[in-house]
């Protein structure tokens, strides 16, 4: 060798092991304008928290409560019909299922719902067809809500929604379904694709694909008008 440098004493490693955190913290990665949230939104600890899927296809899909978060709102929102159906440990805690979309026609897959239906019947608000601009309209986006599947939040969705939209409009729909300030709501987690649901069953333990900024909402002084709940 051309060297021999001598080695300085070196300190033993700890073997303290810090062990993980049980709290529900993410990850932010921002990459051009997508910006991607592993794995959930939030800690789940707010008063009221926001579940959200997208997706174009619609199709059949079940959404599995498995964390025990208080007040839960779903909104689902896709441009082809769509069966969804809660279920889990945890169902109980959910007080709203929002969904929304086109609502044009058969599921884009094969044995795919011809209408759209939420069960427990109890809990489902079909919105057909509204318009974001009350709400939240980017201008990439379209002017009414009809579907979503990508997590970028700044080039043009072809006709479909940016997620800060949906997640906009589910919130400004769980504000008014539950009577609550928008500081009370937290978004938990986004799921979206373009995909068919054919069918899938989506735990909230498996987390988000990413997480839009919710816009700011006024507080909702009545309930909201625009919903159909279905039968």
């Amino acid at each position: 060798s051309s060297c021999c440098p001598s080695v300085p004493p070196v300190p033993l490693p700890s073997t303290t092991v810090t062990a993980p955190s049980t709290t529900r913290t993410s990850t932010t990665t921002t990459t051009g304008s997508t910006t991607t949230v592993s794995p959930f939104c939030s800690s789940g600890k707010a008063a009221n928290n926001l579940v959200v899927f997208a997706n174009y296809e619609g199709g059949a899909l079940t959404i599995n409560v498995d964390q025990n978060i208080p007040n839960i709102y779903i909104g689902v929102m896709a441009y082809k019909a769509m069966q969804i159906t809660v279920m889990g440990n945890f169902a109980n805690n959910v007080r709203r299922v929002f969904v929304s979309g086109r609502n044009s026609g058969a599921a884009g897959c094969t044995g795919g719902p011809n209408i759209t239906s939420v069960t427990p019947s109890n809990l489902g608000t079909i919105i057909a067809y509204p318009s974001s601009v009350p709400v939240v309209n980017t201008g990439i986006g379209t002017g009414n809500m009809v579907c979503a599947y990508s997590c970028s939040l700044a080039s043009w969705q072809g006709g479909c929604n940016t997620g800060d939209e949906v997640a906009g409009f589910f919130a400004s729909q769980a504000m008014a379904a539950g009577g609550f300030a928008q500081s009370a709501l937290s978004l938990y987690l986004y799921q979206t694709t373009y995909y068919c649901w054919s069918p899938t069953t989506f735990s909230l333990s498996g987390g988000a694909s990413c997480c839009p900024s919710v816009p700011t909402l006024a507080t909702p002084t009545t309930s909201t008008t625009t919903t159909t709940t279905t039968t």
